[in-house]
């Protein structure tokens, strides 16, 4: 039985505002694939994290701790990286978990 779960990151509103821009910005090719949206594989998953980390580190070059979004924004990329981070890999390879990013 495949199992799955919902971790919610951004709305579309915010995520067209604050993330993308330094997506595109910093030329992340997984993460910018997002919309429509990404399966995520055993093989893909650490790039992904990757750049979700790289995400993570440029946020402070873009906005501020005094921006309104910061630590909304901050926060919630946080807690994706935990949620993917905490995936078995084999998990997904064996199909037990599909992941979808978008």
């Amino acid at each position: 039985m495949t199992r799955g779960w919902l971790v919610p990151v951004s709305g579309e509103e915010s995520f067209y505002k604050y993330w993308y821009p330094v997506i595109e910005k910093e030329g992340y090719p997984w993460l910018d694939i997002i919309d429509p949206g990404l399966d995520l594989d055993a093989e893909n998953l650490p790039e992904v994290l990757n750049e979700l980390r790289q995400l993570q580190a440029a946020f402070p070059r873009y906005y501020t701790p005094d921006d309104k979004e910061y630590e909304y924004i901050t926060r919630r990329i946080a807690n994706l990286i935990a949620e993917l981070e905490a995936v078995n890999p084999d998990d997904l390879a064996s199909g037990k978990l599909e992941l979808f990013l978008g």
